[in-house]
């Protein structure tokens, strides 16, 4: 699920999903057809924390270790 959304910031998505989510909670809350809106619920829930997971902690890892990788080439350039 990580490289799927590629036209769209991983941060935009996260605030798509979240809304998305805020508008199926607030249709089960206001309607009567709230038992189909469960499965899109929880499908959106699932893809919100996917998505905020992926802007809190993944893609900072990501940066950290291609400057980590960057360092050692310099170190072993140094060495060499």
């Amino acid at each position: 699920m990580l490289t799927r959304y590629m036209g769209i910031s991983p941060k935009s998505q996260s605030y798509l999903f979240s809304f998305g989510l805020v508008l199926c909670l607030l249709a089960m809350a206001l309607t009567d057809m709230w038992l189909p809106i469960v499965a899109g619920s929880f499908i959106l829930t699932a893809l919100t924390v996917e998505a905020w997971i992926r802007v809190a902690h993944i893609l900072p890892l990501q940066e950290e270790i291609r400057q980590m990788k960057e360092q050692v080439e310099l170190l072993h350039s140094k060495l060499k």
